[in-house]
């Protein structure tokens, strides 16, 4: 997979209509259907979808977010960067903004493309807005450790046809048998995974 054919790829996918839940639920721990609902008071999130080159092979750009919180419900696990859209923020200024702090990445280093599916997280309460860039060039980055534990590169070829299952263990709860993409030993389930999930359908032909 070459930069520039996924580009053209993903620049095609964006004049129709997006894969949306078809997609996303391929990685749905399968909870009950009607967690998709936002609540009315749902806090907003906006996240980035980033790739970039690593010998110029396509990669995505995930983080390891900080293990220090204990009443992060998220805390550990892998997802992009971004975070909660402040007031008076629009969903692309608060993602430039959570990417500058979190990974040290600046805008004018990336091409944002278009936005994906919202996805409603339930455990946390967060209607996710997803966005997909990409960087012309093998991208430097600077992690805020109060936020970012790790930077995690990974091929997209090596995430297509990867979905496994396990039990996967979480605050007084095990999730039976829930579809995950294998990160080396990191796990990356969940709504980064449904993300991911759609982010990748969009590369498959029509």
């Amino acid at each position: 997979m070459e930069m520039k054919w996924l580009i053209e790829k993903l620049q095609e996918s964006f004049l129709h209509d997006l894969p949306g839940w078809e997609a996303q639920k391929k990685l749905s721990p399968g909870y009950d259907p009607s967690y998709r609902k936002a609540s009315p008071d749902a806090l907003q999130a906006s996240v980035m979808v980033l790739i970039s080159p690593v010998n110029g092979i396509p990669h995505l750009n995930f983080i390891k977010r900080a293990s220090r919180y204990v009443d992060d419900k998220h805390k550990g696990q892998i997802g992009f960067a971004g975070g909660k859209i402040e007031p008076g923020e629009t969903e692309i200024e608060a993602v430039i903004r959570e990417v500058e702090e979190e990974i040290g990445v600046t805008e004018d280093r990336y091409t944002i493309m278009g936005k994906i599916t919202p996805l409603y997280v339930f455990v946390s309460n967060f209607l996710v807005h997803p966005f997909i860039a990409y960087a012309n060039d093998a991208l430097d980055f600077v992690l805020d450790p109060s936020e970012v534990d790790e930077l995690i590169q990974w091929p997209i070829t090596t995430l297509q046809n990867s979905v496994s299952r396990k039990d996967i263990t979480v605050p007084r709860a095990i999730i039976k048998n829930a579809p995950y993409y294998p990160l080396g030993q990191e796990t990356l389930w969940g709504a980064t995974s449904m993300i991911t999930s759609e982010f990748l359908a969009m590369l498959e032909d029509k």
